[in-house]
């Protein structure tokens, strides 16, 4: 090459032409790698739309899912996934349930307001009875119970709710126009009752005038007039003033006729002082006439005879009295004269000397006295009387002779007397008949027989001596039961003194009076004087009894009386619900007072009863409507009842796609107004409709329950299947389906039991890595956690797991002064962790752990 370049020189240096670059195509960046964390980090709605759609694994969509909150997103999402992606299209449907669920509140919501609405409508039209503003207040509050609602249901309310406060509004009109014309109608009335008072106080002014002239006169009866118009002026307003008008003109009348009799008679005090002045019994019967048209004029008024009235009717009585009382003596002498003159001319026909001569000596002493009343006799006793002094001359002449053999005679019944057994009453009686015919026999003799005296002395004595012990146990006797009186007495008086008769029972009272009679007749007989002196201080006592069981009678009468007037009062009046309460407390009261006389008793009782049976008829009527009423908010709810049972027989699917109309019976059950006798039992039978819909939803919870504990532990299992494959170093793309088969299945369980699901993701993640090792410590861990979970659980461990169980139990008390598991939750995230245990080793332990964990569920 260097001969070459030295035979051909050397070339000239040529610059070596460069290539031009070729284009080169820009290189895009890698796709970034979207995880879970960046979902979790992610609050864009947009970008979590596109990852829920179009994210590149279902838990990554499942992920960006559970993030989505807006409605109209979530719509978009379950459109998008529906036939792509059931996982993510579950979780927006549950989503979107939940903002149906709170449409169906909300339309609850305005269903009641509606219904409230409807209510305070229906209540408008209404009458604004005692109860209107009570009701009004009652649909008010539940109203205010509402949260706010839409324009339209609120301006319906107000509408209602102002014709209700315009009711009450012109309800309270009406009652105050009622009250003024009320107290209008007062004023007239108590007008016209002073009127008729002052009318009275005119007529007393007119008795006690001395002198009455024609002036006085003419201003009684301008007077007179100026109260007839006042009482005209009140009659005018159309009140029940028929009887006071009619005893004011009555009473208008009368007082004209006494201004009248006043004019033609004088007034009451010139007629006393003519009485005064007349000693002339025709001058005294002249003024009596006057006063007599006097006090019956004062009658017919129906007041109290006026004090000047009253002295010219005492001076006019009397006088009278005293001259009747003259007559009166004057006859009563003259009787008792032809008396004692009769009973002379007996004994002087009977030969009663002694008798007869004696009433011949008192004759001449009353004759000495009828000298001041008469100066004759009248001829009947004149005759009579001469009659006795012929009759005594003759007796004079053979007394003698006959009085011996009468009284031998007399000595003999006498000591006849002795000998019988007569009734000792009758006995004393015979011997002082025979005593007495001794006493007459004797009266006149000119000497007296000692002998024959003291041999019926004798008789007598031996005749009285069966008497003397039987007179003297009646006198004992009479003794006694005059003491028992006093007592009695006695008894009466400190009952009257020391009673409340303010607070009496009066039942006890009458009894008190009736048992005081019949004791006092029982203590008979009692000397006569004392007895009849005790006697009368009884009967005072009794009528003091008796007049404090009159008045509480009367009061008793007049308290009826006015609870009749209540009752007929009631009677016509148009709220006949509130009536009838009243009546209710009028009744009561009635049975609070006691009795009055039987006869008016009966008849007060039966005229209060026929009101309160008229009141009573009237709110039977009501009742029966009101009944009907009832009856058909029973019916309907036994309607709703009915439905609700259909619903409880129906499958779990179908009871949720009625869940609004199960709602709405609910509300409509609710709006019902039922009778308190069926609230209990159609309330229970509602109840247990709803817990039977309820059952069947908690049936169904529980089914859920059970199932994600099913698919958690069938999960692990087929997870522990694919590591012990792992381990057993199976064919590459065999395990690489499998795993996607679990991800898939993970993927499509949409319950999991709390805080689980992370945990199997990640130990499906980290399976690959697992190894022979691994298998054997999780196997030691996963021992050593069912103990745990039996410690937990309160469970016994198996003897061979026994010391284990001892060992870890003093190490947690040497580290942490004994302390121990405090929730399962943890426990069972461990378990789920712990992989490639042997089935051998594994499935007792399973049935250990599971077994802790459902007493631990249960309690």
């Amino acid at each position: 090459m260097k001969l070459l370049r030295k035979l051909f020189g050397a070339k000239p240096k040529v610059e070596p032409v460069k290539a031009a670059p070729l284009p080169v195509a820009d290189v895009k960046p890698p796709k970034p790698v979207i995880t879970l964390d960046v979902v979790e980090r992610t609050e864009d709605e947009q970008e979590l739309l596109k990852l829920a759609i179009e994210g590149a694994t279902s838990q990554l969509r499942q992920a960006a899912a559970e993030k989505l909150h807006s409605r109209e997103v979530l719509e978009h999402v379950a459109k998008a996934v529906k036939t792509k992606d059931k996982n993510v299209y579950k979780i927006v449907k549950t989503k979107l349930e939940a903002f149906k669920a709170e449409d169906n509140k909300q339309a609850a919501l305005e269903a009641t307001a509606q219904r409230i609405c409807e209510k305070l409508e229906k209540h408008s039209h209404l009458e604004a009875d005692a109860l209107f503003k009570a009701k009004l207040t009652v649909l008010q509050n539940e109203w205010a119970a509402l949260p706010p609602l839409s324009s339209a249901v609120q301006q319906r309310f107000n509408v209602a709710l102002a014709s209700c406060e315009a009711k009450i509004t012109a309800r309270a009109q009406a009652i105050a126009d009622e009250e003024e014309k009320q107290t209008l109608d007062q004023q007239a009335r108590q007008l016209a009752e002073e009127a008729l008072v002052s009318l009275k106080q005119l007529a007393a002014d007119i008795y006690r005038h001395a002198h009455i002239d024609d002036l006085l006169n003419a201003n009684y009866e301008l007077k007179i007039q100026e109260l007839s118009n006042a009482v005209r002026l009140a009659a005018n307003r159309h009140l029940p003033l028929d009887k006071l008008t009619r005893e004011f003109e009555h009473r208008k009348q009368q007082t004209l006729n006494l201004i009248d009799q006043i004019k033609t008679s004088g007034t009451i005090t010139e007629l006393n002082q003519t009485l005064e002045q007349a000693s002339d019994a025709e001058l005294v019967k002249q003024a009596q006439a006057k006063l007599q048209q006097f006090i019956k004029s004062a009658k017919e008024f129906g007041d109290e005879l006026p004090e000047a009235l009253e002295d010219a009717k005492t001076k006019i009585n009397v006088f009278f009295a005293e001259r009747n009382q003259a007559e009166q003596a004057t006859k009563n002498a003259l009787r008792e004269f032809n008396e004692l003159a009769r009973k002379g001319l007996w004994a002087a026909e009977q030969g009663f000397v002694r008798k007869a001569r004696a009433i011949q000596k008192e004759l001449h002493e009353k004759r000495e006295q009828l000298a001041n009343f008469t100066q004759e006799l009248p001829k009947a006793i004149q005759g009579k009387l001469d009659d006795f002094e012929a009759q005594l001359i003759k007796l004079g002449d053979w007394h003698e002779f006959a009085v011996t053999p009468k009284k031998e005679a007399l000595i003999e019944q006498m000591r006849a007397l002795a000998a019988t057994q007569s009734n000792p009453e009758a006995l004393a009686t015979r011997i002082h008949d025979l005593q007495d015919s001794w006493k007459e026999v004797s009266k006149g003799a000119q000497q007296q027989d000692d002998d024959l005296w003291q041999q019926f002395q004798q008789a007598s004595a031996i005749a009285y001596a069966p008497c003397k012990e039987f007179f003297e146990a009646q006198a004992a006797e009479r003794e006694a039961n005059l003491a028992k009186r006093r007592e009695l007495v006695s008894q009466l008086q400190q009952y009257l003194n020391g009673y409340d008769f303010a607070n009496a029972v009066w039942k006890d009272v009458e009894q008190t009076l009736k048992t005081a009679r019949a004791e006092w007749q029982n203590y008979w007989p009692v000397p006569r004087k004392a007895g009849n002196d005790l006697q009368k201080e009884f009967e005072s006592l009794m009528e003091q009894l008796f007049g404090k069981i009159t008045a509480e009678y009367e009061t008793n009468k007049n308290a009826k009386q006015q609870l009749i007037d209540q009752a007929h009062a009631l009677s016509s009046t148009e709220d006949s619900r509130s009536a009838a309460e009243q009546i209710k407390q009028l009744q009561g009261q009635w049975k609070t007072i006691g009795k009055s006389w039987p006869r008016e008793d009966h008849q007060l009782w039966q005229e209060f009863r026929k009101h309160c049976d008229a009141v009573f008829a009237k709110r039977s009527e009501l009742f029966e409507a009101a009944k009907e009423q009832r009856q058909a908010a029973v019916t309907k709810a036994e309607a709703i009842i009915a439905q609700l049972n259909d619903f409880a027989a129906q499958t779990l699917e179908q009871i949720n796609t009625a869940k609004e109309e199960i709602e709405t019976l609910k509300n409509e059950f609710a709006a019902l107004e039922l009778p308190k006798e069926a609230i209990k039992s159609t309330q229970q039978k509602f109840s247990n409709s709803l817990d039977a819909i309820a059952a069947k939803r908690d049936d169904a919870r529980l089914q859920a329950e059970a199932q994600r504990w099913t698919d958690l532990f069938t999960t692990l299992d087929a997870i522990r299947d694919h590591e012990l494959a792992i381990i057993g170093k199976e064919n590459a793309d065999i395990l690489s389906a499998k795993k996607t088969e679990l991800e898939n299945r993970i993927g499509n369980i949409a319950r999991w039991p709390a805080g689980t699901l992370s945990a199997v993701q990640q130990r499906l993640a980290k399976a690959e890595t697992i190894s022979a090792a691994d298998q054997e410590h999780n196997t030691n861990l996963l021992r050593l956690l069912t103990i745990r979970a039996e410690i937990f659980a309160g469970l016994e461990s198996p003897e061979s797991d026994k010391a284990v169980r001892m060992s870890y139990q003093v190490q947690q008390l040497q580290q942490g002064l004994g302390q121990r598991d405090s929730h399962f939750e943890p426990l069972l995230i461990e378990w789920v962790g712990l992989g490639g245990v042997p089935q051998e080793t594994y499935a007792p332990l399973f049935v250990r752990f599971n077994n802790s964990r459902q007493k631990i569920t249960n309690k």
